[in-house]
């Protein structure tokens, strides 16, 4: 089973903000793309990958947000924001660690909110 995150931005997530939150996530991580750079992983030494993280992408409808998440994570959110989605592995506790780290980083470099899987149910 995953753990899985959705990341709400007020302002767009740049490299720079998006590099700085992955070091936040683990220092010691390697990074890995995949997807044809759509997609990020952070891994362990060994390569085992622990937190994927996908390109953010903007929401102009708030609306269908709601619906997914719930009406909780998008108050006080005007769009456009951004969405960035981020898998952890469930098998290893590092993964859940590095992801709520790297979307914490986030939050307080960009604004916004957090919507995790463990406290939604998932979607």
């Amino acid at each position: 089973m995953t753990y899985d995150m959705v990341v709400l931005t007020r302002r767009a997530p740049n490299v720079r903000a998006i590099v700085d939150s992955m070091v936040d996530a683990g220092d010691t991580l390697r990074v890995r793309g995949s997807g044809d750079g759509a997609l990020i992983q952070l891994c362990d030494d060994e390569g085992l990958p622990l937190l994927s993280i996908e390109s953010a992408q903007r929401v102009d409808v708030a609306g269908e947000v709601e619906r997914l998440l719930g009406p909780d994570v998008v108050a006080g959110l005007t769009v456009p924001f951004w969405w960035v989605e981020a898998r952890a592995t469930g098998a290893d506790p590092r993964g859940q660690e590095a992801a709520d780290r790297f979307a914490a980083a986030m939050v307080e470099r960009l604004g916004g909110a957090v919507w995790r899987s463990a406290e939604g149910g998932g979607r």
